[in-house]
Parts: structure tokens; sequence; C-alpha cells
């Protein structure tokens, strides 16, 4: 008798719930908060500059094809800026941007982007729960 109670039958014909939903969305786009730094202090310079300098690190990595890629400045504060670029290009940008050092072209200064923040959404980059409050 102890044997029979200990034996169970499973019934595998009953259909088990499915009780987890996974939603993936794709964000069209990426956003950095980056920060130009150089090997001495340089002179601030404005928005139009670094946007060049971002091209030019593109183009350097990339070639033409980096050059194309469409970088909007969201917010400009020198050295600081948040970017945004199409999600397919991610990867790229923040390659170029952590890899390649370059030179400013005002007083040939060596200098490279550093890449503080990034999400895929805008609000990751723009708050930080490191900073105190």
């Amino acid at each position: 008798m102890a044997s029979d109670s200990a034996h169970m039958e499973i019934d595998q014909t009953s259909p088990i719930p499915a009780t987890l939903k996974t939603t993936i969305s794709k964000q069209p786009y990426y956003y950095f908060a980056i920060t130009l730094a150089s090997s001495s202090p340089a002179a601030p310079i404005d928005v139009t500059q670094y946007h060049g300098y971002i091209t030019m690190v593109l183009t350097q990595w990339l070639g033409a094809i980096g050059g194309g890629i469409p970088v909007d400045i969201l917010d400009y504060s020198y050295p600081h800026a948040t970017i945004r670029v199409p999600h397919t290009n991610h990867k790229s940008v923040w390659q170029a941007m952590t890899l390649n050092p370059f030179s400013l072209l005002s007083d040939n200064t060596q200098a490279y982007f550093q890449v503080l923040r990034n999400s895929a959404f805008a609000m990751g980059v723009v708050t930080s729960s490191r900073k105190s409050m």
C-alpha cells in the first residue's frame, strides 16, 4: 500500500496556462550623454563646432557612411552634450566616440569624447541616479 500512495500519475493532457507576457518595443532613437575631454584646457566651442567634431570622428572611424549618420544635439553646455542617433547606428556611434581620439582644430590639442550615459530612452541620459539631490 505504501508504494501505491507514493506513486502518482501526472495528467499530461491538460494545457499549461501561459502566465508570462513579453513585450519588445524597439525605439527609433538611442541617446547618449557625452563630454569632450582634451589633454589640456581648451577654449569653449560653440554647438556647431561640437557637432563638426562628432561628424569628424564618425567619418574617421566609419568613412563616408559614418559621416552620413544623423546626429541630433538635444542639449549642449560645453563640454557636455546630449545627442540622439538612429537606433540602428547606435553601436557604431558608440564605438567611434569612445575609440577615436582627434585633434582640436583651434590649437591642435589631442581630444576625445567620453560616453557618460546611454539609453534607448531620453530620460535615461537626462537624469542620473548617482547624483546627490
